[in-house]
């Protein structure tokens, strides 16, 4: 079982919190010997700046506020939850991410988008944007034009 820093769940609630400008959190492990997550990083330049911080050979939990709408008016905040997983990770560390998943989601628990990632492509912009659009439900972009 792994456990999480206790600031973690401040660095969560910081996201989460629209009245400051913290966008985004990483969570690694402490080093390559240990399953204690802690916060390696977070900042306010949204997913861009978090993929800047993410290294092939560390796995990682991200968790990232994203302003979504068809217009102006319709602005809505939703949360996208990434793991992070480089083609440099050793085997025995993959097997341990997906069993502490499960331990970060009891602290990152509201998202409305979930990924996996193994590669910086995997985390475009464009594409996340358009998964959690989805899983929004009704999607009015386009209408009124013909």
């Amino acid at each position: 079982m792994a456990t999480l820093s206790a600031d973690a769940k401040v660095a969560y609630e910081d996201v989460r919190n629209d009245s400051t400008p913290t966008n985004w959190l990483l969570l690694e492990y402490a080093d390559d010997k240990s399953d204690n997550i802690i916060l390696s990083a977070s900042g306010n330049g949204g997913l861009e700046e978090a993929k800047t911080k993410l290294d092939d050979n560390k796995p990682a939990f991200g968790f990232v506020r994203v302003v979504v709408g068809n217009d102006a008016l319709s602005q809505r905040v939703k949360f996208l939850f990434f793991t992070w997983c480089g083609v440099g990770v050793k085997v025995m560390r993959k097997a341990k991410l997906s069993i502490h998943i499960a331990n970060v989601k009891q602290v990152l628990q509201t998202f409305s988008v979930e990924v996996s990632a193994t590669t910086l492509d995997d985390l475009t912009e464009s594409e996340m944007v358009s998964l959690i659009k989805k899983s929004m439900g009704a999607n009015y972009d386009g209408q009124g034009t013909r």
